[in-house]
């Protein structure tokens, strides 16, 4: 089941007027909430676009309309239209024939344009029929850079004449039978749609309002011979599907050129019908706010492509096309790919966060073992002989850097570097305590220094030589020695500091 809004507002920008309506859902009815009209001064000196923006502008202030996403729709002679008969196609094969059926009847790279489908009858076993839209991309780019201007978002772009064919079928106020034709006169074009039994025929030209007054009724003549002109173009391309009488039974007038003097009275001399003036609020509630507004607002059919494109998305009509369906599913697309992106990014950061804290835990768990061991290996100095403890001492740095390999990352780097010394540290030399910091770029420095005992200064530069010819050392340097007896023994002891750089080589 679709799914309706609540509210829709839509634009009709036109050659001489800009509308504006606004409509709401309430209970089982649509109501018209808000409505709006702006002429565009004919002053060629104007800018145009920064008219028709101020205009806009205006209209959303004065009926206090917040920005939001607007429908909006396109004239007839800026769209491609073309009407296809499909033969029976399984749904499933629906979209990719019809997007054969767009590449062949577009005359222009698919990569260019804009366009859209929809089907004009749901007969699944029969020949269906379909309309088929297309628009050059640097147009609908265009109308989306004047919405963006005034702060407003295009919800959909629908085609004016099928947007004024869904309010005809809106408002129930035709006869099924027989041949009907919508003539939909604006400022500088015309729509002639033709419908019969549920499909419709469409033809725009460029014999509307302007060149009326400018003709006067010449320009009537003119505008009657295009509207014959279509309908033999109606009948020849129908062929079977043609009614036998070719005749229009009923003919509605819509747009503002459609009030103009004579278009009545002509039409009913040279088609034999009485056109009926078309009626979009005719099953739309009014509210009482815009009722008056209503009746100032000169001629209710001018609002019919206005009313049409408003309608889209809160009630099911008859054709529904979009330009921007592509860019919809796009965003939509995109919307899922940065959601289940986010998702594998937070799902990793847990996984890190869950490793982080059990190393945590078992760093603190070795760390209480290791200060109890340095607390007994403390008390067992006190009482060993000097040799002895200096065995204890060695064996004990390589305990800690066994154990510090154990809760390191398999490419610590401090284990390399305790090995290091270990392996060159005579057994005359012990290394009382390190202290330093590590660069955590590719082959950056540390910095380490290092305090000692040795029994005698020639061993203090054997060590030193030794660190100096290690890869993981640079820039050894013995920062300060001294001798002190030991208390025990008496024995001279050579006390040592030692600083030096700490090479991160890419291999450790």
């Amino acid at each position: 089941m679709a799914k309706f809004k609540a509210s829709s507002i839509a634009l009709d920008i036109g050659a001489h007027f800009i509308k504006l309506v606004e409509l709401k859902k309430e209970k089982d009815s649509i109501v018209l909430t808000k409505i709006g009209l702006k002429e565009i001064p004919r002053d060629l000196k104007l800018d145009r676009d920064k008219t028709i923006s101020s205009l806009i502008s205006a209209l959303l202030l004065e009926n206090h309309i917040k920005p939001n996403p607007v429908n909006i729709s396109i004239s007839g002679q800026s769209v491609f239209v073309r009407f296809v008969k499909l033969l029976q196609v399984k749904e499933d094969k629906l979209k990719q024939t019809m997007k054969f059926e767009a590449q062949n009847q577009i005359p222009f790279s698919m990569n260019e344009v804009m366009w859209d489908w929809s089907l004009l009858d749901n007969d699944k076993n029969s020949s269906r029929k379909a309309v088929i839209v297309a628009i050059k991309k640097n147009l609908v780019e265009e109308i989306i850079s004047k919405l963006n201007s005034v702060k407003l978002s295009a919800g959909l772009i629908d085609v004016a004449p099928i947007s004024v064919y869904n309010c005809m079928i809106f408002n129930e106020d035709f006869n099924v039978q027989g041949l009907g034709a919508i003539l939909d006169i604006g400022a500088k074009s015309t729509n002639f749609i033709i419908f019969n039994k549920g499909n419709i025929w469409i033809r725009s030209f460029p014999i509307a309002g302007e060149r009326i007054e400018e003709a006067k009724e010449h320009g009537v003549e003119e505008l009657l011979a295009e509207v014959e002109r279509s309908l033999e173009y109606y009948f020849m391309q129908a062929g079977e599907d043609a009614p036998q009488e070719k005749k229009i039974t009923q003919l509605f007038l819509t747009g503002g050129g459609s009030v103009m003097e004579n278009i009545e009275a002509s039409l009913v001399s040279k088609f034999s019908v009485k056109p009926q003036i078309m009626d979009p609020f005719r099953k739309l509630r009014v509210s009482k706010d815009v009722y008056q507004k209503l009746q100032v607002c000169g001629p209710k059919n001018q609002f019919s492509t206005v009313v049409g494109v408003a309608l889209r998305g809160m009630t099911g009509l008859k054709i529904e096309v979009n330009f921007l369906k592509e860019i919809a599913l796009e965003k939509k697309s995109s919307f899922r790919k940065r959601f289940y992106a986010g998702l594998s990014m937070a799902t990793g950061a847990l996984v890190l966060i869950s490793f982080s804290i059990f190393m945590r835990q078992d760093y603190y768990i070795k760390k209480i073992k290791l200060d109890k061991a340095e607390d007994m290996i403390g008390i067992y100095r006190t009482y060993e002989p000097k040799i002895k403890n200096i065995q204890e001492e060695e064996n004990i740095l390589r305990g800690e850097i066994d154990t510090l390999y154990q809760t390191a990352f398999s490419r610590a780097i401090w284990l390399g570097i305790f090995k290091a010394i270990s392996e060159i540290l005579p057994k005359d030399v012990w290394v009382t305590d390190l202290s330093g910091i590590i660069s955590i770029e590719k082959s950056g420095l540390g910095r380490m220094d290092m305090n000692g005992k040795a029994l005698s200064y020639q061993s203090v530069n054997n060590f030193v030589s030794s660190l100096k010819a290690l890869p993981s050392f640079s820039d050894v340097r013995p920062v300060s020695s001294s001798v002190e007896n030991d208390k025990d023994t008496g024995e001279e002891i050579v006390k040592f500091s030692i600083t030096m750089d700490v090479v991160l080589l890419t291999n450790q």
